[in-house]
């Protein structure tokens, strides 16, 4: 299954795009916290197959629903790893392929719940959301 298949069977089974809540339904804790290291927006810690999410509490309400799906895609694509890092916007050309694929899972996700005309283009979508046009290069449209 590819990234886009994985994100369309989650809208599905939950009938939302909304990764809070997708990820509540997973079993997924998701914190509020300003303990997280410089830079860091969000911390995924599984521990005894538990899973936790620390995000940072001021983030604005667009930056918070990125951050999340970008989790998101690290608990479905990579449950292997037991601790994952979401620098503030881990950008440039020498981002991990794991973070790669989260940030696209993240556009997936937040893309399934938009009705999109032909002036829409992935720049205002990437702007929208108050994140660096680099990212812009994850989204498909």
């Amino acid at each position: 299954m590819t990234l886009k298949d994985d994100v369309n069977s989650l809208v599905e089974l939950y009938g939302t795009c909304d990764p809070e809540t997708i990820l509540r339904e997973l079993g997924v804790s998701v914190c509020n916290t300003d303990l997280l290291p410089p830079s860091t927006l969000a911390m995924k810690v599984t521990s005894d197959e538990e899973t936790t999410i620390g995000i940072l509490d001021n983030l604005s309400e667009y930056t918070r629903k990125f951050v999340l799906a970008h989790e998101l895609g690290h608990v479905i694509e990579h449950t292997n790893s037991s601790t994952t890092f979401y620098r503030a916007f881990m950008s440039g050309y020498d981002i991990p392929k794991i973070e790669a694929e989260a940030n696209r899972f993240a556009f997936y996700l937040l893309l399934s719940g938009l009705e999109l005309n032909e002036s829409f283009n992935k720049y205002d979508f990437v702007r929208s959301y108050g994140l660096p046009e680099e990212l812009a290069r994850f989204v498909s449209i």
